[in-house]
């Protein structure tokens, strides 16, 4: 199992900007890679269902990503997901009122599906495409939510 951690700070409230990186009908808007939802059902709250495509090295792969918490409160909002397609995993998204902005940290789970030869792929390629991707995802949710 890989894990990625990144962070960054938007300089807009938390409110606004976990209200956006929540709402899985504009994840494709800002997520990196991953394209709008084919199927969804909920808005977001624990139990919501997506499936989406997920491009990886020109592929466009079947992605199910499945809410399992979204919390809030004053200070911070939780929201974490299980995924499965290419990858699968946990990924966890907090939003941390700061400084009258928003921090927020990502801290991703994955494993690459096979044997030695997945682990290598992974070692290679995949985690370097992850890392880069987490970051393009991360700079698209700032400018999206410091330009609205």
């Amino acid at each position: 199992m890989s894990n990625l951690k990144k962070s960054i700070f938007i300089n807009a409230p938390m409110e606004k900007v976990a209200k956006y990186g929540t709402n899985p009908k504009e994840w494709g808007h800002w997520y990196a890679h991953l394209s709008d939802p084919e199927n969804l059902v909920g808005e977001g709250e624990a139990g919501t269902v997506g499936e989406f495509k997920y491009t990886m090295l020109g592929m466009h792969l079947p992605m199910k990503v499945e809410v399992i918490e979204n919390t809030q409160s004053p200070e911070k909002h939780v929201w974490m997901g299980t995924f499965e397609g290419p990858l699968s995993g946990k990924q966890t998204f907090t939003y941390i009122a700061k400084d009258g902005g928003t921090e927020v940290d990502v801290d991703i789970e994955y494993t690459v599906p096979g044997s030695i030869l997945g682990r290598i792929a992974d070692i290679l390629i995949i985690e370097k495409i992850q890392e880069n991707a987490t970051v393009a995802t991360l700079e698209n949710l700032k400018a999206i939510c410091e330009s609205a």
